[in-house]
């Protein structure tokens, strides 16, 4: 499997993580980062790929998208996240937080630890260092 065939929008964590924020608001944003980085025990599964999710509309909002970022989710944040707007303030300056919460998902997570156990493992570990460098330059 390619790099470019592993995406951080696949699955029905992060399906369920993204209509929950068009019902919820981009609020649930700050709160999967926050949830992941505060939390004092091993990062579980879906607390991993939704704040994957929640990076990956950070990275998007900072201007550097993913490659396979959903047309839809782009409109979403079109509408929600306008640039320039408060919201969109609020969710750029989750940057910092949203790096930690990628070094403790590669670090000590059950998400990790799956993809451990898969042959793209390497792969998928480029995909989320990518992600991390598309946030902080």
């Amino acid at each position: 499997m390619e790099n470019d065939r592993i995406s951080n929008f696949d699955g029905e964590t992060a399906s369920a993580f993204l209509d929950d924020m068009s019902i919820n608001g981009f609020g649930l944003i700050r709160l999967a980062i926050e949830r992941l980085n505060d939390d004092d025990e091993r990062a579980d599964l879906t607390e991993c790929e939704e704040a994957l999710v929640a990076c990956e509309i950070v990275a998007a909002a900072l201007g550097r998208p993913a490659d396979d970022f959903p047309d839809d989710l782009s409109e979403w944040m079109g509408i929600f996240i306008q640039e320039g707007s408060d919201s969109h303030y609020e969710v750029i300056n989750l940057a910092e937080q949203a790096a930690m919460a990628i070094d403790r998902i590669l670090t000590d997570s059950e998400l990790r630890e799956l993809w451990y156990e898969s042959p793209v493992f390497e792969a998928w570990m480029e995909v989320q260092v990518k992600l991390q460098e598309r946030i902080l330059d």
